[in-house]
């Protein structure tokens, strides 16, 4: 399953990440700092349509 992991740069987001790939899924993690930001919605449908380009 392919799971977007808002947050999923940081210190605890990354770790689930890690364990969402780990279990079989397809983590996508995604954060201000892959240009995503859920207050204005600004990238958030291409990031939930693709994978960044970006590595964790």
């Amino acid at each position: 399953m392919k799971i977007a992991v808002i947050g999923g740069t940081g210190l605890i987001g990354s770790r689930v990440v890690e364990i969402l790939n780990a279990r079989g899924h397809e983590a996508v993690p995604h954060s201000t700092s892959t240009g995503v930001d859920l207050l204005t919605g600004k990238s958030l449908a291409e990031a939930l349509a693709t994978r960044p380009s970006s590595s964790t």
